[in-house]
């Protein structure tokens, strides 16, 4: 028989020693489970950070390049219909992108105004033509009529 106090521990404290073992045991894998998500998520706030700013970046080079694209084809049709002389006409269907907050078109230049972040500008297209006429800024198709005078000078207008 076994005295209490002796040398020898009963079953009933190895039981509980070892559920502590155990239990201290799951506490450590919770605890480095935790670490390695921290870990994880200091790693990708970066990346996320970085991803918004350069999309932000490319639509704002889309933008300009649409914005470009249109000037262009317009500038383009009024040069065609001036070559052709009165009463030559053209329609010409673009897209304008959003972030142009005016647009003037005076003697032989189209002037664009672009809002851009970060800085704003203005895109200007040249023509052979003497250009009048007046075009809308909201983005959206338009249908752009372009159209050569008797007087030597182009209108256009949407």
């Amino acid at each position: 028989m076994r005295k209490r106090g002796s040398k020898y521990q009963s079953k009933a404290k190895v039981r509980e020693t070892q559920a502590r073992k155990v239990q201290a045991s799951k506490a450590q894998v919770s605890m480095e489970f935790l670490m390695i998500i921290g870990i994880a998520l200091m790693m990708t706030f970066p990346l996320i950070i970085i991803f918004f700013q350069q999309q932000e970046n490319v639509q704002t080079e889309i933008g300009a390049s649409q914005i470009d694209k249109v000037a262009s084809e317009i500038r383009d049709a009024a040069d065609e219909v001036y070559y052709l002389g009165a009463p030559s006409k053209k329609t010409v269907t673009v897209y304008m992108p959003e972030g142009v907050k005016s647009i003037s078109i005076t003697s032989n230049k189209m002037v664009f105004e672009v809002e851009a972040p970060g800085n704003d500008y203005e895109l200007v297209k040249w023509s052979v033509a003497n250009l009048t006429g007046a075009l809308q800024d909201y983005s959206g198709v338009h249908h752009v009529s372009v159209q050569s005078n008797s007087d030597g000078t182009v209108t256009i207008t949407d």
